[in-house]
């Protein structure tokens, strides 16, 4: 296009870019005091404390990533002079201040990841023991552990003895008023079906048609209540035999949920005979990589 042309639509782009950069800037804010409003209308230290577990980081990440983009917008304002002398001014532009903002969101992303989370459960912690008050104004206790236990039945004890639910019972010791809350524990159990506790887990496995070079197997995983003693079965497939390492890798869609809690990951590698042999990591990142690297002729297991 002709220089005339060019300087134009510079100028056009430059008029849209302050617009969206300044839509952007007030929404990164807009996001912050919204939500620090929604905290401070939350009068119940419970709801709060599960508001905050489920949008704090969310909410966080959303300001982040306006400021972000609107970093990024007014950065390609910039050197406006040196833009119009050639229109490869114009990309390089757009390739440096790419740079930069995904650099402020990655370093964002950085804090979210390994230092939020403990700012988040201090904020957590403080709500959970925050003193309750009674419906008659007084100021209630919360019972030990070991004292809780008179006020919970059976099925929430079950729940709280595989870690799946902890519940905190408060007691105004004047008129005796009782409040239980209910918090997640520190590990993933299933919901039973029939007594609706979170105490179903995992007792056996059992290959019912072991996989081939050819074709896929199928696995049978028996699940038992701890509480109700009802059991539950699913089938799963096992994977066909891999020809290479190239094939042995973690799913597309693979997520790890709760990957804060997660203090370890076991891969599981069930040979043509049944034989298991399992591997731990501490990360997603480890196990990945065991992946990739994993040498087939070196190890006992056939796969």
């Amino acid at each position: 296009m002709d220089n005339e042309t060019y300087k134009a639509l510079l100028e056009d782009f430059t008029s849209i870019l302050y617009v969206l950069a300044g839509i952007l800037f007030i929404l990164s804010l807009v996001i912050r005091i919204v939500h620090s409003i929604k905290v401070a209308s939350i009068k119940d230290y419970k709801a709060k404390y599960d508001y905050l577990r489920i949008y704090e980081n969310k909410m966080v990440w959303y300001s982040l990533l306006s400021f972000s983009i609107a970093v990024f917008l007014i950065l390609n304002t910039f050197e406006k002079e040196t833009v119009l002398v050639s229109q490869w001014w114009f990309v390089i532009r757009m390739f440096i201040t790419a740079c930069i903002s995904t650099l402020i969101g990655y370093v964002g992303y950085l804090i979210l990841k390994f230092y939020n989370p403990g700012k988040i459960q201090k904020k957590l912690d403080k709500w959970r023991y925050m003193p309750r008050i009674s419906s008659t104004g007084n100021e209630m206790k919360l019972l030990s552990e070991e004292e809780e236990d008179v006020y919970l039945d059976e099925g929430m004890q079950a729940e709280e003895n595989i870690f799946s639910v902890d519940y905190d019972v408060w007691v105004d010791e004047i008129t005796k008023e009782i409040k239980i809350e209910k918090y997640a524990g520190y590990l993933e159990v299933l919901k039973c079906g029939t007594c609706t506790f979170q105490t179903l887990k995992l007792r056996e496995e059992e290959i019912i048609k072991p996989a081939t070079d050819f074709e896929d197997g199928e696995l049978l995983k028996h699940y038992e209540c701890t509480y109700c003693s009802s059991k539950r079965t699913t089938k799963h497939k096992i994977g066909k035999f891999l020809k290479s390492e190239k094939d042995f890798k973690l799913p597309q869609d693979y997520v790890l949920k709760g990957s804060r809690k997660v203090k370890s990951i076991m891969i599981e590698i069930i040979s043509n005979k049944g034989e298991k042999s399992e591997f731990y990591f501490q990360s997603k990142e480890d196990a990945a990589r065991f992946l990739e690297e994993f040498e087939y002729d070196k190890n006992p297991v056939e796969v």
